[in-house]
């Protein structure tokens, strides 16, 4: 029998070149695991070209980083820049890079070989590239055991693509995954937060209760809460916590654990908010505050105790539609200077007097042409409607807020509460 003709050959290997590269399309395709899909992807590699180690690198452009998903015989992730060494560079020029001898090669960092007991002598590495051309991973083979012939450079470069489409549905599916969960974290936590909002009723003693807190995130730093007394007067707490986010909310939750704690048992509001400042500067870091205002009130001689922690002035409208901001008085916020003393203020209270207590997301919430709701604005819908129960001024407020933002998102969580005598 005689032997096939040279152009005969050469069919024969396209032939059998195309049937690997769509076998391993098709194991490429067969999982969305991204660890799972990054072995099979070394597999099929090791096994065609004849490598001993390989690995896979996850461009991150946001962060201009390279992850590791999967790095033979390494168990850590390895994290480089985008630039650094010969996977960086390959991602930043998206061109191949072929090195017959690593240490002769300054992009290479020896450092890697004695932790993990390996000894690096050739390196391969290619872009591994998207639908769109845009380089998404870095493919780095090390060691081989053979010269890299046209037909395993043509293979490479005929995977790569199927690998490139592969890894960017793997990665997508697996970022869905971690949105998904973290979007279920965030509905747990707003669910507990939700939870810290007190019972308040409309009335305690004679002085008419509304309140609200609308955050701008799916948790907040805002912090309101509650504790009536046995005499008839009641203590609310409104504040502020540096910040936006989880990480307000997370001193949020501090905070209304100590202060639950505190409330039970004392009530001089001078020693509240020492042992409060204490405790956040113990807990907190440097730049994590909380503005507070602490308010005790006391119907029966219609007299208002506080103690403003670098927080808004309370707005007093009387019961002939007079505004006066209360501002005597108070201190820097709780959580930056240790060992502070607060002294507090006492203000006469009339009947038909409408008292607001409120964070700076009620008024420094802005329009669209950035126009803050403002102190004189928020007056004038209080002496709209002093007339009214706390809660026809509560309603009043956050319908003229909401009219005044109109479509804008809000860049701050906004919480008040209306105390009417």
């Amino acid at each position: 029998m005689s032997k096939p003709q040279p152009a005969t050959q050469d069919f024969i290997r396209s032939i059998e070149r195309l049937h690997r590269i769509l076998e391993a399309a098709k194991l490429l395709n067969s999982t969305l695991d991204i660890n799972e899909l990054t072995r099979i992807i070394l597999r099929i590699i090791r096994e065609e070209v004849g490598i001993d180690r390989g690995t896979v690198f996850v461009v991150d452009w946001k962060r201009r980083q390279l992850r590791s998903i999967v790095a033979q015989e390494v168990e850590n992730e390895i994290v480089l820049p985008v630039e650094k060494g010969i996977a960086g560079a390959v991602a930043a020029t998206a061109q191949v890079i072929d090195i017959p001898d690593a240490y002769a090669d300054p992009r290479f960092d020896p450092r890697f070989d004695p932790m993990l007991g390996y000894r690096t002598q050739d390196i391969f590495c290619m872009p591994i590239v998207n639908r769109d051309g845009t380089v998404v991973g870095v493919l780095e083979l090390m060691n081989r055991s053979r010269p890299l012939t046209s037909d395993d450079l043509e293979f490479l470069s005929g995977v790569s693509v199927h690998v490139g489409l592969a890894l960017e549905n793997a990665w997508l599916h697996r970022e869905m995954i971690e949105k998904r969960k973290i979007e279920r974290e965030l509905d747990l936590a707003r669910e507990i937060q939700h939870n810290f909002y007190p019972n308040l009723p409309e009335s305690y003693g004679g002085v008419g209760i509304a309140a609200s807190s609308v955050m701008c995130e799916a948790v907040g730093g805002d912090y309101l809460d509650y504790f009536p007394l046995d005499d008839g007067r009641f203590i609310v707490m409104l504040g502020d916590v540096s910040g936006k986010g989880i990480g307000a909310a997370l001193v949020m939750t501090s905070l209304h654990a100590t202060c639950r704690a505190l409330a039970r048992h004392i009530h001089a509001l001078e020693k509240i908010a020492m042992i409060l400042n204490d405790t956040l500067v113990e807990t907190t870091g440097p730049g994590t505050f909380v503005t507070l205002a602490i308010v005790l009130v006391d119907s029966k001689s219609r007299r208002l105790h506080y103690i403003c922690a670098g927080h808004n002035p309370l707005l007093h409208v009387d019961c002939t539609g007079k505004a006066f901001l209360i501002e005597r008085g108070g201190g820097p916020p709780v959580g930056l200077f240790a060992h502070l003393s607060y002294a507090r203020e006492i203000v006469e209270v009339d009947a038909g007097s409408t008292i607001v207590v409120y964070t700076d997301g009620v008024s420094e919430a802005e329009d669209k042409n950035q126009e803050q709701f403002g102190l004189d604005r928020l007056a004038g819908i209080v002496q709209e409607h002093h007339s009214e129960s706390a809660t026809g001024v509560h309603t009043g407020i956050r319908a003229a807020l909401s009219s005044f933002v109109g479509d804008v998102p809000p860049n701050d969580d906004s919480t008040m509460i209306v105390l009417k005598f």
